[in-house]
């Protein structure tokens, strides 16, 4: 009797971890092939794999180096980009971009080791520069922030970070020269 429940017992598992297993073949295409971006954020595509960054905070000319990191994730409906400073700088991020087809532009949310949330949009590439503008802050002036993009060459792009609070022209609050 022992050995009939052994083997009921033993079928009644089997069958019900079945559908939690991924078979071989799946599981191995699945880490290797990476999804490839949908039409609406193809453009985004050259940015793709890992660069390293070089760059400084012009108000006070302090040094900062950082590794950014791009892949489509969520079967290439988003971009996904891991922004990390190198010591002694803190800063980490993760930033997700795709594509608002209601509002038919460019979407970007960032999520930083703060406990920040951001969100960023942009009309896309214009003459090698993208620029994600982000929502207005609720301070009085409102303060605003975008980032800028420009494609020096297929392996070097340039990102700045800028501020802007009431009248006040756009400023650089830090800048970046990365290379793939």
């Amino acid at each position: 009797m022992r050995s009939r429940s052994r083997i009921a017992l033993l079928l009644v598992s089997t069958l019900c971890l079945a559908p939690l297993r991924i078979p071989a073949q799946q599981a191995k295409s699945s880490e290797t092939a990476e999804p490839k971006l949908k039409k609406e954020i193809e453009s985004f595509a050259p940015l793709q794999g890992r660069w390293s960054c070089a760059g400084v905070f012009p108000s006070s000319g302090k040094k900062i180096e950082s590794q950014i990191a791009f892949a489509p994730d969520l079967d290439g409906a988003w971009l996904v980009k891991r922004h990390d400073d190198l010591p002694p700088n803190v800063f980490h991020a993760a930033e997700y971009w795709g594509f608002d087809s209601a509002a038919k532009q460019f979407v970007a949310f960032i999520y930083d080791n703060f406990g920040g949330v951001r969100k960023f949009t942009s009309s896309g590439w214009a003459d090698d520069k993208l620029i994600w503008l982000g929502e207005p802050s609720k301070s009085d002036p409102p303060r605003l922030e975008r980032f800028v993009y420009k494609r020096d060459t297929p392996t070097q792009i340039e990102v700045n970070w800028e501020v802007k609070q009431g009248a006040k022209d756009w400023a650089i609050g830090d800048t970046l020269t990365c290379r793939k």
